[in-house]
């Protein structure tokens, strides 16, 4: 928007420092967000770019959009904010400084629309947005006749005490876990991973929707940023029933991907190894974990049995078609 005192442009990669410090002061900023996190999911992704949007105010940057871009049929272009296992990306909103309503919706609807305006010279076919939960106000694509979806995810407060509040379904499951001698450890193992992620995803009928390289760099991202970590359940006999891979930045933690053994799935080992890593994370300072799996029915019948918060999110697209 020329008549605007926010200006928005593309970053290019010496900048990107300073755009991952906007991240860490952004409400709406997670590692999703992070450059590292955004550089390892194109280089895996065939045939996909990304342009870091920047929007300024004099020198400051005050708002953000990672948009990644591909082509359908080879010939039209599309826009999204989202790879394979990135659950949202989106808008960055600065920290509101005011106290009046009014100031600052003005402010986000002068950023989101410098944002917006320049996205859209990029001439796209379609363009998909899910924003972070910490996005509440959606009103200026919603007036616009943009299509909007809600989505959800579960947040559990780690401040509580972690056992009386969840479900006694849950506390009876983790009983039988600990009858059955399974042993919680933590630790990285790409190969092993890959191997229960592909069973998990052979009981439902499917092909998991991203390759081994895909996750296996993510993984080792995590590793290298001190950023995540993988937690086990095992057998006696040694076999791991079930593991979990949490990632975290400097407002929660994440359940960002987990899968189980079939074979052992009447063991108690997934309810035992979440628990076990709430207690854990409690222990080092976390206050919440987003646990996702809120718009999966099978995961959420799961997940629902620890008695977290249900969160809406935001989906927003905007087809030419």
């Amino acid at each position: 928007m020329n008549n605007s005192k926010f200006k928005t442009r593309v970053l290019d990669k010496t900048e990107y420092d300073l755009w991952d410090d906007f991240v860490l002061s952004s409400p709406q900023g997670s590692i999703f967000h992070n450059s590292k996190w955004i550089e390892t999911c194109v280089e895996n992704a065939e045939n996909r770019s990304v342009k870091l949007y920047g929007t300024f105010r004099g020198e400051e940057l005050i708002g953000g959009c990672p948009i990644f871009f591909g082509k359908k049929y080879g010939i039209f272009r599309y826009g999204t904010s989202n790879l394979s296992l990135t659950p949202y990306g989106g808008f960055l909103l600065p920290v509101e400084k005011s106290t009046k309503v009014r100031e600052n919706e003005q402010i986000r609807k002068e950023i989101i629309n410098s944002l917006i305006s320049n996205i859209l010279d990029e001439k796209l076919v379609l363009l998909s947005i899910i924003n972070s939960p910490e996005l509440k106000d959606i009103r200026s694509f919603t007036w616009n006749r943009w299509k909007t979806d809600i989505l959800y995810t579960y947040i559990f407060d780690l401040d509580q005490n972690i056992w009386d509040s969840v479900s006694k379904n849950v506390r009876w499951t983790i009983r039988k876990a600990q009858k059955n001698e399974i042993a919680i450890e933590k630790k990285f193992d790409v190969d092993l991973y890959w191997k229960l992620n592909v069973d998990t995803y052979k009981k439902q009928g499917l092909k998991p929707p991203f390759g081994k390289k895909y996750i296996s760099d993510l993984i080792r991202l995590l590793e290298e940023t001190d950023s995540g970590e993988m937690w086990i359940a095992k057998m006696p006999n040694g076999d791991v029933a079930s593991a979990e891979i949490l990632t975290w930045d400097n407002k929660m933690a994440y359940r960002w991907s987990a899968a189980s053994c079939n074979d052992y799935k009447d063991t108690g080992a997934t309810s035992f190894l979440l628990y076990a890593i709430f207690e854990n994370l409690k222990d080092r300072g976390f206050r919440k974990i987003n646990l996702m799996a809120a718009n999966t029915p099978h995961l959420t019948k799961f997940i629902s049995s620890f008695n977290p918060e249900l969160v809406p999110y935001y989906k927003i697209s905007r087809n030419r078609w």
